[in-house]
């Protein structure tokens, strides 16, 4: 099981409960999201859990520029227009913030600081370089959610000068083996990998040629896997759950259920295994963290689904 959204579904829950907003970097201020992935007027919104979910942002400066931290501050709105405020702990944190460039040549994985008394999230966001990204606040409703699933919208900003962006192509990895400076990693994947079937892929590591078998839990879990499919930008997030998980918020059968999430070897490693279904058809990206040695490690692969 995963944790998907078809951006052209939660847009229509956004609009029809007053709008859905982004940054424009230009004038520094929000306004109505204007996207062109719009299901057709007839489609029924999707509600999420707890019910439908609007999302307010804004920065503290009208010029976002690459390579300097700006402040962002959001607030999520419930159905009535009222901020929303009751919020569950999944994997240790109130709210997972998730970045990437549209090209999805960068990734970011974020934790906002989270002010209870007007529940605003603040976070800091360093933009490693120029172009339009997009931004995913990932969250738990802690009311009207007995089965905890969670919640994923999106907002769009533009950063730097669009003369400065070249889009990066994405493109099918042909090759199983990457290095990330002392580390090297084995990637897993099936020959053929079909849309609607769920998919079992490893991602084995090892450090200067020697496997690891001692991998840290990061954030309640062995290793985070954010998928992200090429143009429509396609969300999954999924994660590997081992024995030692330290992740209380869901019991461990729950989790394996939501998640479909497995790992081999030994309790801590090489190798971590995950299961996700491909809505579509298309290519995506896999970014996959996990911590070793009190550091995060941040890999990726790029597989095309038939």
């Amino acid at each position: 099981m995963n944790r998907y959204i078809l951006v052209a579904a939660i847009t229509v829950v956004l609009l029809g409960v007053g709008g859905y907003f982004f940054i424009n970097s230009q004038k520094g201020i929000t306004m109505p999201w204007q996207g062109n992935n719009m299901m057709n007027s007839g489609e029924k919104p999707i509600t999420k859990p707890g019910g439908s979910y609007q999302l307010e942002v804004t920065s503290d400066t009208t010029n976002i520029n690459p390579k300097t931290a700006t402040k962002f501050s959001f607030r999520v709105k419930d159905t009535s227009g009222e901020v929303f405020k009751k919020y569950e702990i999944a994997h240790e944190k109130l709210m997972h913030f998730i970045g990437v460039r549209k090209d999805l040549a960068n990734f970011l994985h974020l934790h906002p600081d989270y002010n209870e008394a007007t529940g605003e999230f603040t976070v800091m966001i360093p933009f490693p370089d120029d172009g339009p990204y997009r931004l995913f606040p990932d969250f738990t409703p802690g009311v009207e959610n007995p089965d905890k699933q969670p919640v994923t919208l999106f907002t769009d900003v533009e950063v730097g000068n669009s003369a400065n962006y070249y889009v990066q192509s994405v493109v099918p990895d042909s090759e199983v083996k990457k290095t990330y400076g002392e580390y090297n990693i084995s990637f897993d994947f099936p020959k053929d990998v079909q849309k609607e079937k769920e998919v079992t892929f490893g991602v084995s590591v090892a450090q200067n040629g020697q496997p690891v078998t001692n991998l840290e839990n990061y954030l309640g879990a062995l290793g985070h896997s954010v998928i992200l499919k090429e143009g429509t930008l396609d969300f999954i997030h999924t994660h590997a759950l081992d024995s030692k998980s330290t992740d209380t918020t869901q019991a461990h059968d729950q989790q394996q259920a939501q998640h479909g999430s497995t790992t081999q070897g030994t309790d801590q490693g090489p190798k971590i295994s995950f299961s996700t279904t491909f809505p579509e058809s298309g290519v995506y990206k896999i970014f996959t963290q996990f911590q070793h040695e009190g550091k995060v490690q941040t890999v990726d692969y790029i597989v095309k689904v038939n």
